[in-house]
């Protein structure tokens, strides 16, 4: 089977590597089609690092965001993420 890109995606409050996800989402290509969501308690590792010391690779990261202290906190969506790559092989569907 060939391999294919799996994607991780880090949702944090800081744009560290080492910062821990508060959420995360996973595309898994290499599970073939989705057929159920599941849900998890825990992140698959426990930052970024993590992941990369398992063979994940660095897409993208967020910039640290300069605010002033007027600004205090913003509310919206998580501001920043670390998006990893994986190439696994395409498991057999079941």
């Amino acid at each position: 089977m060939p391999a294919v890109q799996d994607i991780l995606v880090f949702f944090q409050t800081t744009p560290a590597l080492t910062s821990p996800a508060v959420a995360w989402a996973r595309y898994e290509a290499s599970k073939g089609p989705i057929s159920d969501l599941t849900e998890e308690d825990e992140p698959p590792y426990a930052n970024a690092l993590a992941a990369m010391r398992d063979g994940w690779e660095v897409l993208q990261m967020s910039e640290l965001k300069h605010r002033s202290a007027e600004e205090g906190y913003d509310l919206g969506p998580l501001p920043y993420q670390t998006v990893l790559s994986k190439f696994n092989e395409m498991q057999e569907e079941e």
